[in-house]
């Protein structure tokens, strides 16, 4: 099973002022966003989304909420992984894209995401 990174995504009060420091620092523009059903927004490089910003009323910093990683296998094989990894996780699906979304918990308090093709 081969992994790629594909983006970081932080949990903050100020989305603004988050994309505007991304921008001046790394060049990062706002684009497309799936339509999840909270607040947000994602910033690009080229054609690759590589910050994923989550606007919540706190917390009072702006803090990591997770790292994402993505593959070509079926959700179904990655699963099978999850599970046997023993690890708590939690299911999701992007809206509308066909993939689904394995939240996985690490110790020490690390989300992994983990992307992968929702079953045909």
């Amino acid at each position: 099973m081969t992994w790629t990174f594909d983006h970081l995504a932080f949990n903050t009060a100020d989305g603004q002022s988050l994309q505007d420091n991304f921008a001046a620092l790394l060049g990062l523009t706002p684009g497309r966003r799936p339509p999840f059903p909270f607040p947000g927004r994602w910033l690009y490089q080229d054609a690759h989304a590589l910050v994923h910003v989550i606007e919540q009323p706190l917390p009072e910093n702006t803090e990591l909420s997770h790292i994402a990683f993505r593959t070509d296998e079926l959700a179904e094989t990655v699963l099978r992984r999850v599970r046997e990894s023993g690890l708590p996780y939690q299911l999701a699906q992007v809206p509308g894209e066909g993939i689904a979304q394995i939240f996985v918990q690490m110790p020490g308090g690390l989300v992994i995401e983990l992307d992968a093709k929702a079953q045909p």
